[in-house]
């Protein structure tokens, strides 16, 4: 049994033990790639983990992404439609990271000129092979009628929804778009939902993302659900988050509207999802239907949201009357700014409809001078 260089990257993840021990049947130059697998295998700019398959409850190690639908609740053929689309964007999303699986492995030493015409004929059968099989998806036995979860082998499922969404923006994609609307969230880590688990989890992801450089990262916090988990509350799960982000970087702003990354979470059953998410609001909250209007490049201007907040120094209850006290001069400069708009507007229309007035006023003296000479005409004639 023959393999190509290509091939056995694929597989060198799941079946590298297999592929070992068949060194002794394999060429010298190929046994040599296998046996250096794992420097091969880390420098790809794709990186997998392993994932378990089967329909089972998610676990601790699954990643990969919470999809619902906006307008219904979750069944068999929303599951069909999803699984089809992101397999649709896996293998363009594989050649973008993988640009070097379209070229032909190195070849050192002996005559290979034999193996040559095997080797080109399989090529198109060991991408295709390669393509297909590289990224992984498993949907999980999630009890719930809202949400459905697919789990991955890509050790960063946020990526791989950036890039669909980033697509699905484009007008001359000729990719697959679904019919359903989707709303579709990365999920990096999960764990139970309790606040001191929470907390191990998240803050080793967030200094991934956020601590990478001392950039004051505009932030935002979206809860999917309406509910805590086991112990914790919602607003508890709110002020764990960001109190995460400030210890791994304290110069990150949250704001209200505009973001650079959006820490979203969402509680279900007794486990904690959660993923960081780059360009939320940019790319229309990660919406199927709402993305295919083009991204929303308001957040490119200058954020008016930055001086409402959170400020480290006051309590959560004296930030909430802060930012209440802000939205209201807000609002009463507005409500001034548009009573001062109509009132110029209403004296300009009032000074336009006076002059108007005053020019027909003087068209009728002048038409009123001219009936009384000619009043005055015809009496003389009469009069003769």
């Amino acid at each position: 049994m023959q393999y190509t260089g290509a091939t056995l990257l694929l597989m060198i993840g799941e079946f590298k033990r297999d592929l070992r021990s068949e060194v002794s049947i394999l060429k010298p130059s190929l046994a040599s790639l296998i046996w250096n697998a794992d420097k091969y295998y880390n420098i790809m700019p794709l990186e997998l983990i392993d994932m378990v398959k089967g329909f089972h409850p998610p676990s601790s190690e699954d990643r990969g992404f919470l999809i619902n639908l906006t307008r219904a609740q979750w069944n068999n053929s929303a599951t069909t439609e999803a699984m089809n689309l992101l397999r649709s964007y896996a293998e363009p999303y594989y050649e973008m990271k993988c640009p070097e699986s379209n070229e032909s492995p190195t070849k050192e030493g002996g005559d290979e000129s034999e193996s040559q015409s095997k080797d080109d004929a399989s090529s198109n059968r060991n991408k295709a092979l390669k393509k297909s099989y590289c990224i992984q998806f498993a949907v999980r036995e999630l009890h719930n009628n809202i949400y459905c979860f697919v789990a991955c082998n890509l050790a960063d499922p946020e990526d791989f929804t950036h890039f669909i969404f980033s697509k699905l923006a484009e007008e001359s994609n000729d990719l697959p778009k679904p019919k359903l609307q989707f709303r579709i969230l990365p999920v990096q880590r999960i764990c139970e939902a309790k606040s001191r688990i929470i907390e191990q989890t998240l803050l080793p992801l967030l200094e991934q993302t956020l601590a990478k450089d001392s950039y004051p990262h505009r932030f935002s916090l979206v809860n999917r659900s309406s509910f805590g988990g086991e112990g914790i509350s919602f607003s508890e799960a709110m002020s764990l988050a960001r109190n995460c982000v400030w210890a791994a970087n304290p110069n990150c702003v949250q704001c209200l509207k505009y973001q650079d990354y959006a820490v979203v979470m969402n509680f279900i059953g007794p486990l904690f999802y959660v993923g960081v998410v780059r360009e939320f609001q940019r790319l229309a909250s990660y919406n199927t239907l709402v993305i295919r209007r083009g991204v929303d490049d308001r957040d490119q201007k200058p954020d008016s949201e930055d001086d409402i907040s959170d400020d480290p120094t006051l309590s959560e209850e004296e930030d909430r009357r802060r930012k209440l006290r802000i939205k209201r001069k807000r609002r009463a400069e507005q409500l001034n700014m548009s009573k001062e708009v109509n009132e110029a507007k209403k004296q300009s229309q009032e000074a336009e409809g006076d002059n108007q007035a005053k020019v027909h006023d003087e068209e009728d003296d002048d038409d009123g001078e001219g009936e009384d000479y000619n009043l005055e005409t015809l009496n003389g004639d009469g009069k003769h």
